[in-house]
């Protein structure tokens, strides 16, 4: 992989704002990380089984137990606007009939 990556034109694409001065430190890491990925691909892989995760991953599962609630005052008092133990948010959708 021995081309040259286009900061300016990633920098287009992504909206991303560089000045004159970024542009070419940005270009060497990003050559240098393309090295590597190169590198990486020329690997004889042949025979090793692909993994999704670095350590074994297993699902943890415990019974759900009932247990002891926040009094509705409470939970109510954490909250910026709230009425008879009812927590008012503001309204995020029209109604667009």
């Amino acid at each position: 992989m021995s081309q040259d990556f286009d900061v300016e034109h990633f920098a287009k694409l992504a909206r991303l704002h560089l000045s004159k001065d970024e542009v070419p430190s940005l270009k060497k890491e990003m050559n240098d990380i393309l090295g590597m990925v190169g590198e990486i691909l020329e690997l004889d892989l042949d025979g090793v089984e692909g993994t999704n995760f670095a350590v074994t991953m297993e699902n943890v599962i415990r019974e759900d137990e009932a247990g002891k609630s926040l009094p509705a005052e409470r939970a109510a008092a954490t909250f910026p606007d709230s009425e008879d133990n009812l927590n008012k948010v503001p309204v995020i959708l029209e109604d667009n009939d």
